[in-house]
């Protein structure tokens, strides 16, 4: 017969990730038929085990692996011939004989034919029928066996078969083989390892029959070739004839050898292909334009009928929208047009597949609920103390500043140092700190586990803020189930609200000892789908051996968790870790994406914001025992930020105010800056703000203050004859204190620090104003310079008050002061010292600056899909 298919496989992943311009990882490949388990943990070790012996031939009669298969396998060694890849095998196997014809049943594998053609064999196609789902005619097959009077015929069947995963019948082909012994039958069993129930023909294999057996796809190693050939001892002895010596590399040999001491491995990967096979089928089928025919192993033969989509579309849209291969079956024989084939890969994999099928087809999804999680950044280490919790409150800020919502997160927490949140929950320290740097109010969800050592042998573990129990080791690792349970419910609803989470590691990632049980680290980066930036910190020395030695305790799965590298600590002049960082990325592939320098004396705890306009910010949560502080949001607000350090301090409630029905009776009114004082006064009177605002005033309950805008209403008049911010010339105020306003060409734009009068603490900020403010009456000044300006100014009573200065509560002390007077007011206890240090807001944007300094920040988001 003449050639009728070229040379194509699946998996050809290079030359698509060529044509993407991406990395091969990026590439989802549902055109490979691999495990969706990946590698065995064993694999990485046992390879780097045996690269010594590289330097030494391998065994030319490979007896230790012979050995092995037998006691694993039962195959006697002198029934088994190994060679690099079934695909050689089978190359060679129609050599050991005279064979005039061939019957091939299709659809089959493309190399089958292959094999034929090159060894010059005149061949049959015996055509399976879809309407029977592809099962062999077994009955039609004997018939073409009787026909043709040449002895020596060979038969190449694949069990099960691919592209169609439909299983032969064991009884059925023996008979035949027995009834025909001039016949010679190669069974091909590479799949039959995902196959559950399935029967080999190894264990009543007539004699007239051979059998392949590749590890490449069971093991997930197709990159390294592993074959067996199981056939009389005859057979064998001619195979290995025809055979290259040394066929079989010591690698791949130690592999096979590997491979038959592990069983529990074949069955955890046919466990979790059953587990996967049909939600994938089902979701697979429900798909009206697609005919899913059964299968007995870890791929589907889908027929594609749609009047508008064609299979070659159909493969163009996945890959260049979605970097989706999917393996085109249109060419195979016995196939025809609209016929492709998928892998099955993972539960998150095969639903991102669905969807974008869906989308190609114009079909509704059937997913409620979002495919992949939100952005994640992880933050992990070789270490305890490498700087993991500053480096995710850097990256939290970073993201902050970029206008990104942002949340912390870590899953688990071991630490004396805790944090007690607004609704009475405790967390650890370090995910408060992460928080302020987040811009948000600390949160139970970023903490949902805290272990609080109480003695050498036990914790008090506290879940979601609250203590549960004094734990052992013991009794911690049987609860941590359950634990996780929670962790997965904090980490979505909080995911649920932010654009981007960061998450932190916990002490060293490379316990082995603890893997095991893992909820803080590689499983919580699983689960999250995270983005891991492994951390080393060069302080201690020996960073380039403890990020090299962390990657190789790691399973496969995990590795690829990991996007790349941070050296954090570094003191000196970075080119000099370059021979350093040149070895970590041949070693290991991946990329150091940052040199982070020791940063002095930041005071911070070892261990643009969130979008105003949004309400984010905003404290809806019930009030109990705290003060009530509301921000009225204008139209035209500026320096929203002059309220952020209230926002820190346990006993405050801010909320943020777009209409004058949520105002209420609030403890304390803010009237914030504004770009445009005339507008914004506007808004206040035909919105009902003013009444309200008037009536708090008369009623004297709410202290209300005004900042730089918010001062200049307060007022009687705004003059604005430049025109500077409005058309208004003039602009009557609210005549809350007698003070009238002129704006002026000249902006005022300088820092200030001065006391508060009333309290005699110190205040410091900056003006940003046009504004030359006039004071009308005698009344009391409430802040002045050190240089003797005044800078604001109350009525008598001091309940109404306003200011130039911006960041007028980021002082502590003063800060305090106002709250306990207000506290005091309401008949409260006062806390009288600093709850909260707002300097850490600058050290938090110094740390912030030095990392976005010292990192690839745009690669990083690119990770992350945010450019």
């Amino acid at each position: 017969m003449e050639e009728s298919n070229s040379r194509t496989h699946g998996g050809n992943i290079d030359s698509l990730a060529k044509r993407l311009a991406c990395s091969r990882e990026e590439i989802l490949d549902f055109s490979a038929n691999l495990n969706p388990l990946g590698f065995p943990d064993w694999l990485r070790p046992l390879i780097n085990s045996q690269i010594s012996n590289l330097a030494y031939y391998p065994d030319i009669g490979y007896e230790s692996v012979k050995n092995a298969v037998e006691t694993g396998w039962g195959i006697p060694a002198n029934e088994l011939v190994l060679g690099n890849g079934a695909s050689e095998l089978l190359t060679f196997l129609p050599k050991i004989m005279e064979f005039e014809y061939a019957i091939l049943p299709v659809p089959s594998y493309s190399d089958y034919e292959r094999v034929l053609q090159k060894n010059s064999i005149r061949f049959e196609y015996l055509e399976s029928q879809k309407e029977a789902n592809f099962d062999l005619d077994y009955d039609r097959l004997e018939a073409l066996i009787k026909s043709d009077s040449e002895k020596n015929k060979l038969i190449i069947l694949g069990h099960p078969n691919n592209p169609t995963g439909r299983l032969l019948n064991n009884t059925k082909i023996e008979n035949l083989a027995r009834r025909y012994p001039d016949t010679f039958w190669i069974i091909d069993e590479s799949f039959l390892d995902f196959c559950t129930g399935a029967e080999s023909f190894r264990k009543n294999r007539p004699r007239n029959m051979a059998i392949l057996w590749s590890l490449t796809k069971i093991l997930s190693i197709p990159g390294l070739r592993a074959g067996m050939c199981i056939a009389d001892s005859n057979i064998c002895e001619r195979l290995t004839d025809l055979l290259p010596p040394w066929s079989l590399n010591r690698l791949a040999a130690s592999v096979i050898e590997k491979a038959a001491e592990d069983p529990k491995f074949f069955e955890q990967s046919r466990n979790l292909l059953d587990r996967l096979k049909k939600p994938f089928f089902e979701q697979l089928n429900s798909i009206s334009q697609l005919t899913v025919f059964p299968s007995e192993t870890n791929f589907f033969l889908i027929k594609l009928s749609s009047p508008e989509v064609s299979v070659t579309d159909l493969k163009e849209k996945l890959l260049e929208k979605y970097k989706i291969s999917i393996r085109d079956c249109e060419k195979i024989p016995g196939l025809g047009s609209g016929f492709f084939r998928l892998a099955i890969r993972n539960e998150d994999d095969n639903r991102f597949l669905i969807q974008a099928l869906l989308e190609i087809l114009k079909l509704p999804s059937v997913f409620t609920a979002c495919l992949r999680k939100k952005p994640a950044l992880m933050i992990q280490g070789t270490a305890s103390n490498v700087g993991k919790s500053l480096i995710t409150a850097a990256f939290c800020r970073i993201l902050r500043q970029d206008g990104i919502r942002v949340a912390p997160f870590k899953s688990q927490n071991m630490a004396l140092n805790s944090f007690v949140t607004v609704d009475g929950l405790e967390i650890g320290r370090a995910q408060a700190l992460q928080a302020q740097a987040a811009g948000v109010p600390a949160d139970v969800r970023m903490n949902p586990v805290l272990l609080k050592p109480s003695s050498e042998k036990d914790s008090q573990v506290i879940l979601n803020g609250k203590p549960l129990a004094a734990m052992d080791f013991r009794d911690y690792t049987n609860f941590k189930p359950k634990a996780f349970e929670q962790v997965m419910r904090s980490y979505d609803s909080l995911s649920d609200e932010f654009e981007v989470i960061v998450l932190e590691g916990a002490g060293s990632v490379s316990e082995v000892n603890l893997k095991g049980n893992d909820i803080v680290n590689m499983r919580m980066a699983q689960y999250a789908q995270a983005k891991v930036l492994l951390v080393g910190n060069i302080d201690h020395g020996g960073v380039f051996g403890a990020l090299v030695g962390s990657l190789e305790t790691m399973a496969e799965w995990e590795r690829k968790l990991v996007s790349g590298f941070i050296i954090n600590r570094f003191r000196g002049i970075p080119e000099l870790l370059n021979p350093g960082i040149q070895y970590l990325k041949t070693y290991t592939n991946k990329p150091v994406f940052g040199i982070i320098p020791h940063f002095e004396g930041l005071g911070l705890p070892e261990e643009d914001s969130l979008e105003f306009k949004s309400g984010n910010l905003s404290d809806e949560s019930p009030l109990r025992n705290r003060i009530d502080i509301a921000l009225i949001d204008t139209p035209r607000i500026s320096n929203h930020t002059d309220a952020d350090a209230l926002r820190l301090e346990e006993d405050v409630r801010l909320r943020i105010v777009k209409s004058a029905q949520e105002l209420g009776s609030p403890d304390v009114l803010i009237l914030p800056g504004s770009k445009n004082v005339a507008s914004d006064m506007h808004y206040l009177r035909t919105s009902g703000f003013s009444e309200k605002i008037l009536k708090m005033s008369r009623d004297g309950v709410t202290e209300i203050v005004g900042i730089c805008g918010g001062y200049q209403i307060l007022g009687t008049k705004i003059h604005d004859p430049y025109k500077i911010e409005s058309a208004s010339v003039t602009t009557n105020g609210l005549s809350l204190l007698p003070i009238e306003t002129t704006l002026e060409k000249e902006k005022i734009l300088k820092q200030v620090s001065g006391k508060h009068l009333p309290s005699e603490k110190e205040v410091y900020g900056y003006e940003i104003h046009h504004g030359n403010t006039e004071v009308k009456d005698s009344i009391p000044t409430v802040i002045v310079s050190h240089d003797g300006i005044h800078l604001g100014h109350s009525n008598q009573n001091g309940r109404v008050w306003g200011t130039y200065v911006h960041g007028i509560f980021d002082a502590d002390e003063f800060r305090r002061s106002f709250l306990d007077k207000i506290r005091l007011r309401k008949g409260m206890q006062v806390l009288g010292g600093i709850t909260v240090k707002y300097e850490l807001e600058s050290s938090l944007e110094r740390l912030a600056m030095g990392v976005r300094n010292s990192v690839n920040i745009n690669e990083i988001y690119r990770l992350l899909g945010l450019k």
